[in-house]
Parts: structure tokens; sequence; C-alpha cells
């Protein structure tokens, strides 16, 4: 075959348009959104310290932050490196490793909020359900891709799929969980959708969907308080359970298009609980105002842009039903707590990806990012294309020694 012919044969296989636009997008919406995050962190954590510890260092919960990015950073760095086969094998294990953390934090978990979700592991605390989720979307992404065209009869959605992803969300329920288990919801739905089960599976799913969050609302008295507050804003106690609804409403008020300053929020000190982390974009519109709180949008609307090229440039079906999930995931979740932060839904407890304060979140979010960017890497044309460019290190040698010619 000549050279032009091979040229032509490539573009008849490849979809259109730069094979490494992915890797960079994920690559900048990432930046973006972790650079934003550690300022509203320092910001808005160095007043919870003081609070919880007024002799110690206002900067401790930030440093907790910096480790878990680093760590992050580290998984991100590794798992971008990683073959897609190999992503396959280790799927299994990851979902199995959560699962088994998540029976323990039934007997010996922590309760937070309301939530049994946290385990101690030595001197530090861990959410296995953050782990069972980037679980949860590799195993889905193995068998929907493996028995996709068995998805047409109840069995086949059940079985392994349907059951597995029950009983990962079971264990989260069992946790008290309802944020989590939302998002979840959310994985599920867009792996199958993708995968393409019959949309009159999705019809059921909702119907069961909602009869499991109209039940769950009924356990404890928080959850039921929290949605009168949501439909009754004008009635609910803004010094109790209207609370955070109302000071989040404020935050993103009194910042305007500006914002009032990097640091100079005035909800952060104490008006507004969980400043730094469920209600972390709140803490952003009122000190970076209208521009930053774009900003965090349009690096969510990126990272969208990003798993939707996967899905649909990416050859393998494993790949692609990998990254809708993990997409709904990150994306869906994004979108659940700044629609709390806004009013537009009850308050869930469920933080902002990259943003919110929390090392379990932060660690495991950047590894579904590196998955993610170890899929660009080997989308059509991408592994040629990373080939036939020069590494950053070699292009810096390059002008240092033509710099020195020319001398």
């Amino acid at each position: 075959m000549t050279a032009t012919a091979s040229r032509r044969a490539a573009s008849d296989t490849n979809p259109p348009g730069s094979p490494v636009t992915t890797y960079y997008l994920l690559a900048v919406a990432t930046t973006l959104l972790v650079l934003i995050g550690l300022a509203v962190v320092l910001s808005a954590s160095s007043v919870t310290a003081l609070k919880f510890d007024s002799a110690g260092s206002p900067f401790r919960l930030f440093t907790s932050q910096a480790i878990a990015l680093g760590l992050g950073l580290t998984a991100l760095v590794v798992g971008s490196r990683v073959s897609v086969a190999l992503w396959k094998r280790a799927a299994p294990l990851v979902l199995y490793a959560s699962m088994v953390l998540l029976v323990l934090v039934v007997f010996i978990g922590e309760a937070v909020g309301g939530n049994q979700n946290w385990i101690m592991i030595g001197p530090m605390s861990f959410q296995p359900s953050e782990l069972a989720k980037l679980g949860l979307a590799l195993y889905l992404g193995v068998v929907l891709s493996k028995f996709r065209k068995e998805l047409t009869t109840l069995k086949g959605i059940l079985v392994p799929g349907g059951i597995m992803a029950a009983a990962v969300i079971a264990l989260v329920m069992l946790g008290h969980d309802l944020g989590t288990t939302l998002v979840m919801g959310l994985m599920v739905a867009a792996s199958f959708w993708v995968a393409g089960a019959p949309k009159r599976f999705f019809l059921v799913a909702a119907i069961a969907g909602v009869v499991l969050v109209a039940s769950a609302l009924t356990v404890g008295d928080s959850r039921g308080a929290r949605i009168d507050a949501w439909l009754n804003p004008d009635t609910a106690d803004p010094a109790g359970v209207g609370m955070q609804a109302l000071h989040a409403r404020w935050a993103l008020a009194s910042g305007g298009l500006w914002g009032l300053g990097p640091g100079m929020s005035r909800e952060k000190w104490g008006y507004l609980p969980v400043a730094d982390s469920d209600f972390a974009f709140a803490i952003i519109g009122e000190e970076y105002g209208l521009i930053g709180a774009l900003m965090v949008l349009i690096a969510f609307g990126i990272l969208a842009v990003a798993v939707n090229r996967l899905v649909q440039r990416h050859h393998d079906p494993f790949v692609q039903i990998a990254s809708a999930g993990i997409g709904a995931w990150l994306v869906g979740q994004a979108c659940i707590n700044i629609a709390v932060v806004v009013g537009l839904l009850p308050v869930t407890g469920v933080p902002l990806p990259f943003i919110s304060s929390g090392g379990s979140s932060l660690i495991v979010s950047l590894a579904a990012i590196g998955v993610l960017m170890a899929f660009a890497r080997h989308e059509p044309g991408a592994e040629a294309a990373f080939a036939a460019r020069p590494s950053m290190l070699r292009r810096s040698i390059a002008v240092v020694s033509k710099g020195r010619r020319r001398g």
C-alpha cells in the first residue's frame, strides 16, 4: 500500500478533528477546577480550622487538602499512562475492594452530618463510596460492553450489570447517603444509555428510583425538614434548617459581577455552614462574583465536551460506557451541588468535585480524570499524534541549543 493510500485509509477510519484535543480539554478543565478549588479552600477553611482549634494553624485543613491534591495528581499521572486493557482487568478489583470497604462502613463506619459513610484508616478517614463510583463506572464498562447484545431483555439488564449496580447502591443507602445514591443512579443510567439499553427500561427504572428516593426521605427528620424548607423558604427557620440555603443566596448576591475579592468573603465567618465543602460554590460567587462562577461552569462544560468526544469518537465500547459513567458522576454531581447552592434543589450534602474540601473526593476524582486521559491517549489517531510531537524537554533543549549557536 502506498503512503497516499495509507493516509486515505486512516482518514476513513479516524473521526474528523485533532485526535489529541480530548486529552488537552481534560487537562485544561481539571487545571482550572483544581486551582479554583485551592483558592476557595484556603480562604474558607482557615476560619473553620480556627473555629475548632483556636490555638492551631489556620492552614491545617488547607494543608490536608494540598496533601490530598498531591496524592490525587500522582494517581492521575499514573492512571493516564495505564493501558485500556489493564483498566479492563482492574475494573472488578476496584469495585470489589470498594464494596468490602462499604460493608465495613456499615459496622464500624463514622457518621458525619447524619450519614455513616466514613471509615478510619489509621489516623486518616476515607469515604469508600467515592472509590465505589470509580469502580462502578469501570465495572459497568466491562460487563455492558461484553453483554451489549443481551440488553434487550430484563434478564440481560439485571445480570450482571443491574444486580451489581443495585448491590453497590444498596450498600451506600445503608449509610443513609442519599446524595451519593442520586449520583450513582445518574452513572448507571448514563452507562446503560450509551450501551444501548431499550428506552422502556429507563421508564421503569425512573419509577423505581422515585419510589426509592421517596422512601429514603422518610428515614430521619432532617431530610423532611430540608424538603419543607426548600418548598417553603419564606417560612423556614433562618437560624436553623433554612440557614444554609439563605446564606448561600446572600453570598452569591453580594458577590455581584466581580466579587468582593480573594479571601474577602463575609459568609465564611460562621454564617454559612460547611462553606469550604458543600457550599464552596457560594464562596466562589461571593469572592469572585459572576465571573468566577461562570469560570467553574465553563470548566465543567469543557469536561462534558471531552467526555462526549470519548463516547462519540472512541471505537472501544468499554471506553465509551466507562467514560459515560465517569462523566455522569463528575458533571452530574457538580450540577446537583450547584443546583443546591442556587436553590433549585434541597440541601443534599453533595460536594463539588475538585473544589470542595475533602481528601477522598479529590483523590478519587483526579484518579478518574487519569482514567479518562488514558482513554484519550488511545483515541483513534492519538497515539500516532503524540508520538509525532516532540516532548516538552526536547523542545526546550532545542530552543536553548539554537540560542547558543546564534550567540
